[in-house]
């Protein structure tokens, strides 16, 4: 439990800077046994790119780090629980865990699209695979939305 705080806080950090980046507010980081694999950003508004969230970019990068498309024996953590894209990519890299921090419902309007359903499939997925994902509540998990919102300003 403790080093799960350790790298959920890493991961809420990564969020965080890069909210204060002018970036959307999502990081990802994903760990084998004690050792961090890698990392990613949500780099969706620099890429133009609406698959590049943190946790695809996590899961991209230690698919690389690795030679291999599983990830079995890991555990992503992310600064906010996985939409549809991301919790499917975890299922499909083969990811033990997912652990997160905010829930879905602590996200404030971004101002950037969202459709409705995928709320719908975010809750269908979150109750199809409740053996793979769990919260895990901070103090700070909401820190990168506000940072986020500000930059807006």
């Amino acid at each position: 439990m403790a080093d799960d705080v350790g790298f959920l806080r890493q991961a809420v950090e990564l969020a965080r800077v890069n909210a204060a980046e002018g970036q959307l507010p999502f990081g990802a980081v994903i760990v084998r046994g004690e050792d961090v694999v890698a990392t990613g950003v949500n780099t969706s508004l620099r890429d133009h790119d609406p698959t590049a969230h943190g946790e695809v970019v996590a899961v991209r990068a230690a698919c690389r780090e690795l030679e291999s498309l599983s990830l079995a024996g890991t555990t992503l953590y992310t600064s906010c629980e996985p939409c549809p894209i991301c919790h499917t990519v975890a299922i499909v890299a083969e990811v033990d865990r997912v652990v997160y921090a905010a829930p879905k419902e602590w996200v404030p309007d971004l101002r950037t699209p969202y459709a409705p359903i995928l709320t719908e499939i975010q809750a269908a997925a979150r109750e199809l695979d409740s053996g793979r994902i769990e919260q895990l509540e901070l103090p700070e998990a909401r820190e990168p939305f506000a940072v986020y919102l500000e930059q807006l300003r």
